[in-house]
């Protein structure tokens, strides 16, 4: 439980740091420290988790209710209780969020497309269709790594 946790956390952080980058490189045309130019033309997060799953943040705390929800039938000695709604309810609520994000990421960003087929939404996919975070399409280091 606390490993989904702290997945989630790492998630978002990431991708809190990826758009406030995006933001200052928008701002004053200068890619901030280990960020790549392509990455934040790109528009979206391609790195660290997200190189994995398109939603990590998304799959760790739907996991997290799920592991809720079995610890409870666990604990009370049966395999259908009555906060399977809750568990249900919410895994439905994020299906329906994370498949209007992907539309809408599909229309706003170009390259979104290959991303899908890339990288799982929530599960890792097979690395045969490229990495995730699109290495092999980069041109430049990033700035960190050209100060070197």
């Amino acid at each position: 439980m606390c490993g989904l946790i702290l997945l989630a956390y790492f998630a978002d952080q990431q991708q809190w740091n990826f758009q406030n980058a995006k933001k200052e490189y928008q701002k004053t045309a200068k890619v901030p420290k280990s960020f790549h130019q392509e990455d934040l033309d790109r528009g979206f997060n391609v790195t660290g988790l997200w190189a994995w799953s398109r939603h990590p943040n998304f799959a760790a705390e739907q996991s997290v209710w799920v592991v809720l929800y079995s610890w409870s039938c666990i604990m009370t000695d049966t395999y259908l209780n009555w906060t399977g709604i809750g568990m249900i309810a919410y895994l439905v609520l994020f299906q329906a969020s994370t498949w209007f994000t992907e539309l809408i990421s599909a229309k706003k960003y170009p390259e979104y497309k290959e991303y899908q087929r890339r990288v799982g939404k929530f599960v890792p996919k097979s690395r045969l269709r490229g990495p995730g975070d699109f290495s092999d399409k980069r041109k430049s280091k990033t700035s960190k790594s050209k100060a070197k």
